[in-house]
């Protein structure tokens, strides 16, 4: 009797975390699946759990049904997978470092965060929840990062960046209507760079998608190449950040972050989510991507290093020809 039951239970257990996860891949036609999206992760591992219990309980149907699902649900993480460009990087290379951090609107510590970011000798750092109060990182790094562009906005704060690299010849910054996203073009490696520090709504039912379509406008008329970081409060596979990285032809920087604590309640655990990310150009290979603390925020920092391309030399067998056919070195 109890071993009926108990499989009854796992087997609808398996039913529901199946359909959740099934669900979330739907979100380019309902928006409420990147919500669930979120949790693909910790549903999948609830599948794989499921599908061990089952194999326990002898039924046999169930477990290759509750397999194929949690080989979906792996599959449809791709974007977080590890990536192993960084591992035949050109060591000789130049290249930049580069911290994204939501310093939280309610931060009280800007002494911290800008000790931290000094500590990590970045090219670039990209914020979000720039407020009165949490601003005054930037007031005090001026010496250090004399480059800038800050948008203010809305309760929680604006975007901002502030960078070491000069900015680009004849090149401009901006901020996107609303304050969503800040950017501005630098020069990295003797390569102008347009950089842009993003802030998304959290997904269904708080308005991300209608965000995102006010935004691919604006992304796709970005200079190119491109590197974006932010908090986007949705995870690597969505389809939101899938929307951002078409609009602004660059892919996540692989590796699964989990960068931010939901909490539903006091009482109940939080559940860690990866929503904090950095999406990179063809041709800039991650050396390192990692998490680090985030002073007084309730995020925790992006660090990244990037090799950047190196400048094409000349191709001997194409160099000019002086008149009269002899080759110029």
């Amino acid at each position: 009797m109890f071993g009926k039951i108990f499989r009854a239970a796992v087997s609808i257990a398996a039913a529901f975390t199946g359909f959740l996860i099934l669900f979330s891949f739907s979100a380019p036609w309902f928006p409420m699946a990147d919500s669930v999206a979120h949790f693909r992760f910790h549903l999948t591992a609830v599948m794989l759990l499921a599908a061990i219990l089952l194999a326990v309980a002898r039924d046999w149907r169930s477990v290759g049904l509750a397999a194929v699902v949690s080989v979906a649900g792996i599959a449809g993480m791709a974007p977080a997978f590890p990536d192993w460009r960084g591992a035949g990087a050109d060591g000789g290379a130049p290249a930049i470092t580069v911290v994204q951090l939501n310093l939280s609107f309610r931060n009280a510590t800007p002494d911290a965060v800008a000790d931290f970011i000094r500590g990590e000798q970045a090219d670039i750092v990209t914020l979000q929840e720039v407020t009165g109060r949490t601003g005054r990182v930037i007031d005090i790094l001026a010496k250090d990062y004399p480059f800038r562009v800050l948008c203010p906005a809305g309760r929680v704060g604006g975007q901002a960046i502030l960078s070491r690299l000069p900015t680009a010849p004849g090149a401009s910054d901006g901020c996107v209507k609303g304050g969503s996203m800040a950017w501005m073009r630098v020069m990295a490696g003797g390569q102008p760079v347009s950089i842009a520090s993003l802030h998304l709504n959290w997904p269904y039912p708080f308005g991300q998608e209608r965000q995102i379509g006010r935004l691919e406008g604006h992304l796709k008329d970005l200079p190119r190449p491109v590197l974006l970081a932010g908090d986007f409060n949705a995870a690597p596979w969505s389809h939101a950040v899938d929307r951002i990285a078409q609009a602004t032809d660059t892919a996540v920087a692989g590796g699964l972050r989990f960068s931010f604590d939901i909490r539903f309640n006091s009482w109940a655990p939080p559940i860690a989510v990866p929503i904090d990310h950095i999406l990179l150009p063809e041709g800039l290979v991650p050396r390192e991507v990692k998490l680090g603390p985030g002073p007084g925020s309730d995020h925790l920092s992006i660090i990244a290093r990037f090799s950047l391309p190196r400048e094409k030399e000349p191709d001997r067998a194409e160099a000019p020809r002086a008149p009269g056919g002899a080759r110029v070195n």
